[in-house]
């Protein structure tokens, strides 16, 4: 993935990358990577920012994230539990009702970010035809 976000700087104005690279959209959707990321293994904040760099390298605000884990907590998709010896450090982990939901809620938005590129890769297909 990296590598091919460095062609796409390479390639095209810088504008154009910021607004539409792979960072502004891992920025736009950070719920959504946040529950792909812990649908596995539960994580405290910290260490899903680390892995949202080990995935896409790309920095993102940590308060960001912490702001997305309260938000899925208060829609109960996500529960807090603090961890043994360190009862500052909470490790969010799917609720029951969650984890039904984070399958539904990937699966949707793997469904919609496929039609919106298909549709747009005829759009630009067509135009280069002309």
């Amino acid at each position: 993935m990296h590598s091919r976000q460095g062609s796409l700087v390479r390639g095209s104005n810088f504008e154009i990358q910021k607004e539409f690279g792979v960072e502004n959209l891992v920025k736009k959707h950070l719920e959504i990577i946040v529950l792909s990321i812990l649908k596995t293994q539960p994580m405290c904040g910290q260490d899903i920012v680390k892995e949202i760099f080990r995935q896409y390298q790309i920095f993102v605000n940590q308060s960001s994230v912490y702001q997305v884990l309260y938000t899925l907590k208060e829609k109960n998709i996500l529960e807090a539990s603090t961890t043994k010896g360190d009862m500052r450090s909470k490790v969010y982990v799917p609720t029951e009702q969650g984890s039904q939901m984070i399958y539904l809620m990937l699966d949707e938005f793997v469904s919609s970010m496929e039609y919106l590129l298909i549709t747009l890769k005829e759009d630009l297909n067509h135009k280069k035809r002309r």
